[in-house]
């Protein structure tokens, strides 16, 4: 199968059953399991542990002896960790699951990217990685379409169902995914790939700066990620919509946000091909999701402050191309897997340090300090991407 049409088929069955489980998942856990929001939040720093211990070594795995082999091994245990959730309704079982899950899903992280990006030779690699992000988008309107209606019978099936895509994906790919091997590729030591990897880094320009953009992403993140739904829920109880079941809620909530996020990506396919404007527009959209977030955090009225959530979740999508692109083409092919894990460890690194931050400004000064706290982290990361426009003008300049 030709390589692009593959990674966004990978991407979209992704996506599709990751929404699926998570849609049901988190009425799962608050209404089932009746988690607190610390909790919630707790489960995200679950992730970002496996994130921590494993994403470098799978990352040097990808790149030493092969990126399918990686990938492969990622959607099976992905799929293992989410029936593990399924076993019970206890907090620590799901705990474990997350750090499962989350272990598999380091295994593709980096390696399916690195992957497209060898195979294609980074011909129209941002095309690729925008319109992988739109079709995953659609899938992700499915996915919802299927938690509700699977969820509706018992919700506990979208999570099951979720749970077999993944391990069958994992066996497709065994047969339909192929790889250039280039030689020399085994010659070095995991700690020297890993050096090399980091060497790389600290001494680009635009990477080292870089570091700092993947670590405030990951400080900013965990704490909306893990309390949006539950925030939002609360929210809804002022509105025509509080009457309505929470899985109806947050299978319409996401719905929107798929759907806006289209309406996004097809707008940066539009304008941004590669270059500067990569960094520019993510300079945009990054301001922009703060100004969301303030709104969703400071305006009395409800309705007024969904429309701010839906701006910030809108902006949002354009993010993850610019974001992996700018990587694509920074690193090279030989350490690019180690090199993108390394910055996935970095936010997983921030997104655990986000935790302790949240679940602390949860306990004493509420929600509200969370979004604002997000607000200005967010204003962190632009003013990092500012920085590596200017150093990106000056070395055009100096070409």
């Amino acid at each position: 199968m030709n390589p692009k049409r593959l990674y966004v088929t990978q991407v979209a069955v992704l996506n599709f059953a990751m929404t699926m489980m998570m849609t049901a998942a988190i009425v799962y856990r608050i209404d089932l399991a009746g988690l607190e929001p610390y909790q919630l939040i707790l489960l995200g720093t679950a992730l970002e542990i496996a994130v921590i211990f494993f994403e470098i070594p799978t990352g040097i795995v990808a790149d030493k002896y092969s990126r399918k082999l990686s990938v492969v091994i990622g959607f099976f245990i992905i799929g293992i960790g989410f029936f593990v959730e399924l076993l019970t309704i206890t907090f620590l079982w799901i705990f474990i699951a997350q750090i499962i899950w989350g272990f598999g899903y380091t295994f593709i992280s980096g390696a399916l990217d690195a992957w497209v990006s060898d195979e294609t030779h980074n011909v129209g690699i941002e095309q690729t990685y925008i319109k992988a992000n739109t079709v995953s988008k659609v899938m992700t309107i499915l996915g919802i379409i299927g938690a509700l209606g699977f969820g509706i019978i018992d919700i506990r099936l979208p999570m099951l169902i979720s749970a077999a895509l993944y391990i069958l994906m994992s066996i497709m790919l065994i047969f339909v995914m192929k790889e250039k091997v280039e030689k020399g590729v085994m010659n070095h030591s995991m700690i020297h790939q890993f050096k090399f990897g980091v060497k790389h880094i600290f001494r680009h320009p635009m990477l080292k700066i870089f570091v700092i953009t993947a670590f405030l992403l990951g400080l900013y993140s965990e704490g909306i990620d893990r309390l949006e739904e539950f925030i939002v829920l609360d929210r809804v109880t002022t509105t025509i919509f509080s009457e309505l079941s929470s899985i109806y809620i947050v299978s319409i909530m996401h719905m929107v946000v798929a759907i806006l996020g289209i309406i996004m990506l097809l707008i940066i396919k539009k304008y941004v091909k590669e270059g500067l404007k990569v960094y520019q527009w993510f300079l945009a959209l990054v301001l922009l999701m703060s100004l969301g977030l303030l709104i969703f955090a400071y305006t009395p009225s409800a309705y007024i402050a969904m429309l701010g959530f839906f701006f910030f979740r809108m902006t949002r999508q354009g993010l993850d191309p610019l974001y992996t692109s700018i990587q694509a083409r920074e690193i090279p092919n030989n350490i690019k897997a180690t090199v993108m894990s390394t910055f996935g460890q970095i936010d997983g690194i921030g997104q655990i340090l986000s935790g302790i931050l949240m679940t602390t400004l949860a306990f004493v000064l509420g929600t509200k300090a969370i979004l604002t706290a997000t607000a200005l982290i967010l204003l962190g990361v632009a003013y990092t991407m500012f920085l590596m426009i200017v150093k990106h003008k000056k070395t055009d300049f100096k070409s």
